[in-house]
């Protein structure tokens, strides 16, 4: 029933993703398995499994917390906005309430992710969800507060406002 709801039903509107995540963690569904339906999607169902997840560990960062992993590996090659956008979302919620729990080297792949994302053609969300992981990430580095900081002041003139207004705040507590 729940990997009926899962795969059938959801779509990104919150009332569904709310619904969903009600029905996971009312019936015990483990994060095991709900990694394991993301693995046996594609497209448009694997999209809105990976929003889910951004709207679930919002609320409940224990359910993922021994699979941090598995969604920072599943950055390697994506390519979709929606995608990328709910896992940079995800990626602030680790770094702001589970920093202890990830190893050095999640926070490394996590850098290279954020800078990859801000550097290509991600879209304005993306590219705003990047700048805010990696100000939290520049918290223990310097010298990723130093690159971040050089390419918001490179690249700002041309950002939308919505970038803008999330990049001044960082490029403000700079000083």
């Amino acid at each position: 029933m729940i990997e009926s709801f899962l795969l059938t039903q959801l779509d990104l509107s919150l009332d569904k993703r709310h619904f969903a995540r009600d029905l996971v963690l009312n019936n015990n569904y483990s994060c095991d398995k709900l990694i394991s339906l993301i693995k046996q999607t594609s497209g448009k169902q694997q999209h809105r499994l990976l929003c889910f997840c951004d709207t679930l560990i919002r609320t409940h960062l224990s359910y993922f917390q021994d699979h941090f992993q598995f969604f920072i590996d599943f950055s390697t090659d994506e390519k979709h906005e929606t995608s990328k956008r709910s896992l940079t979302n995800m990626y602030m919620v680790m770094l702001k309430n589970a920093n202890d729990a990830l190893s050095v080297e999640q926070k490394e792949q996590l850098t290279t992710i954020c800078f990859t994302w801000l550097l290509d053609d991600s879209l304005v969300a993306t590219k705003s969800n990047c700048i805010s992981c990696l100000d939290l990430l520049s918290k223990e580095n310097q010298w990723i507060a130093d690159e971040l900081h050089a390419i918001i002041e490179q690249i700002y003139p041309d950002m939308p406002v919505s970038f803008q207004s999330r990049a001044k705040k960082i490029m403000e507590r700079k000083g």
